[in-house]
This record gives C-alpha cells, sequence and structure tokens, in this order.
C-alpha cells in the first residue's frame, strides 16, 4: 500500500489510486452514502464555505525550511518542510518529514512522512500519503480529493481496510487549505471558512484575520499576519450527519503568516486539553 516505496511516478500512481477507488465504490465500500433525492445533510453551513478568490495572491515560490515543535514553551522535536513545483502542471508539491528529538522518542518512538499535491492556490483534485512509524509498526494513511469528496484508507501495514467515499462539501487536505488560505486577500478582519480532512477525520475550520503585527523568527523581526482559528468536528453518520460538534481536544488557537510576497507559514501556537503546543519556523531558504 505504501506507494512511495515504488517508481511509479505521481500521474500514474493517481490515476491508479482513482481506478481503485471508484472499484471499491462500486462493490460497496461507500461510506454513509446517501441517496440523490435525500435532503443536504449540509446545508445548514456549505453554502458559507470560502470559495477560491477570481483574483488570487501570486502562488507560493519554492522553499525548504525547518520547523520546530514543542508544548508549554519546551523544544521537543521538528519537521524538514519542502515546497516544489510538479513538473509540466500547475500544482505545488509537498513533502514534511520529522518527528520527536531524541530525548522524547526514548518515550515516544515515533517518526512520520507525508508527501502531497495541489493546485498552486489550493484547487482540488489533490491527494497526500501519510507513512507513520510508531513504535515498532508502521501506519500508512491515504487520500485523494474531488471537489466535494474523498477517497480514503487509514490502516496499520498489518490490517486489511476497504477505501472509504465520503461526499463531503469543499473538502481539502491541510496542504490543500494552507494554499487557499494564503491565496486569499487577507484584509483585517476577513473570515475563512474550509472543510479541512487531515488525516482520518474532517473538520469546519473557522479562520479570522485578527490584525497585522511582528513576530521575531530567526533572529529577526518579520510583519506578519496573524489568524484566529476554531474547529468543530463534521458528522459523518445516522441522524446527526452534516451537524458540528465541538472539537474534544482543541480549545483555541493562533497562526502566523509572513506579511509580504511569500506569506510563508511563521509560527502557529494550539491550546489544547493537556496545555499550549507551538511550532515556529527556525531555518528556511531562500532565507526571509
Amino acid at each position: 500500500m505504501d506507494s512511495f516505496r515504488h517508481s511509479h511516478n505521481a500521474a500514474s500512481l493517481i490515476k491508479g489510486r482513482l481506478k481503485s477507488f471508484l472499484l471499491a465504490g462500486l462493490i460497496g465500500g461507500l461510506h454513509c452514502s446517501y441517496g440523490e433525492s435525500a435532503p443536504d445533510p449540509y446545508a445548514v453551513w456549505d453554502a458559507t464555505l470560502t470559495p477560491p478568490t477570481a483574483a488570487p495572491f501570486p502562488s507560493i515560490e519554492p522553499f525548504e525550511a525547518f520547523y520546530e515543535f514543542g508544548w508549554e514553551g519546551f523544544a521537543a522535536g521538528g519537521v524538514k518542510v519542502k515546497i516544489s513545483e510538479c513538473p509540466g502542471r500547475w500544482k505545488k508539491r509537498i513533502i514534511v518529514k520529522g518527528g520527536p528529538s531524541e530525548l522524547i522518542r526514548k518515550l515516544w518512538d515515533y517518526q512520520a512522512e507525508y508527501y502531497g499535491e495541489a493546485g498552486a492556490n489550493g484547487e482540488v483534485p489533490s491527494w497526500f500519503h501519510i507513512n507513520e512509524k510508531i513504535a515498532k509498526k508502521r501506519l500508512l494513511s491515504d487520500a485523494t480529493f474531488t471537489p466535494d469528496a474523498v477517497f480514503a484508507c487509514h490502516h496499520f501495514t498489518d490490517e486489511i481496510k476497504p477505501w472509504l467515499f465520503t461526499s463531503l462539501p469543499g473538502v481539502r487536505d491541510l496542504f490543500a487549505a494552507m494554499l487557499l488560505i494564503r491565496s486569499q486577500p487577507l484584509h483585517n478582519g476577513d473570515h475563512i471558512r474550509l472543510t479541512i480532512f487531515p488525516d482520518r477525520n474532517p473538520y469546519l475550520v473557522d479562520l479570522t484575520v485578527a490584525g497585522r503585527d511582528t513576530q521575531t523568527i530567526i533572529g529577526k523581526k518579520i510583519p506578519s499576519i496573524r489568524f484566529t482559528i476554531r474547529i468543530r468536528t463534521i458528522e459523518l453518520c445516522g441522524d446527526h450527519k452534516g451537524q458540528l460538534a465541538p472539537h474534544r481536544k482543541f480549545r483555541s488557537g493562533r497562526v502566523w503568516i509572513s506579511d509580504d510576497n511569500r506569506r510563508l507559514p511563521l509560527r502557529a501556537e494550539v491550546d489544547v486539553f493537556v496545555g499550549s503546543v507551538f511550532c515556529e519556523l527556525t531555518s528556511v531558504a531562500p532565507v526571509l
């Protein structure tokens, strides 16, 4: 199932996945589907989703960076991020690799790799593949997105699980969502609402441009755009399908991106049930 251990190029990989997904759907792997005559379970909020802008901000330029993450102000690990152009297509590609520091890994043996592609301004179709090492086991997550649906599979390598089809308005992964957000005008007070599927569960995410300030990053004072975040879980099944529920762990969050032509992610702070978690840019090439 781990496609990045094979020699297929991205185009053939996506085509092969789509065929498998469609076949899985036809033989009964559909996830909580509803008939054409049934009412839209997402009607209360799907019309409020932020559409692509008619005049998008210039797309992100390729870069390589390292982000440190931690808890309650203490560094606990980091990730390397590389964003590049997809050859011959108006798309962007992302590779993220990392995990806890050596000390933390003795308590929590975890490493992860994330691969994905999306339109330069967050358009779909897009896809991602996540390979997580948890102790001595490997957890794989794969998803391909159409404008209003996601085909996904999430399993340990010693499990056999079906690909699931979920019809969901405006759904994107984290990478496509980031590209869509930075493509917007981002005036103070602007509100952005997205449906995001980061690995196995979908969320309705509301971001508000809370203002401009200055962040000290990599020893430099960098003008930045500050967002506040609200996250709610989207119910997918049963009588509550389409309804929103509070995220069980998330309390509040703030994100900063550079207020310049690059609009690079600078820092994120999330308040969860165990305290405050952060992620911050510590190096980047080309330099800020």
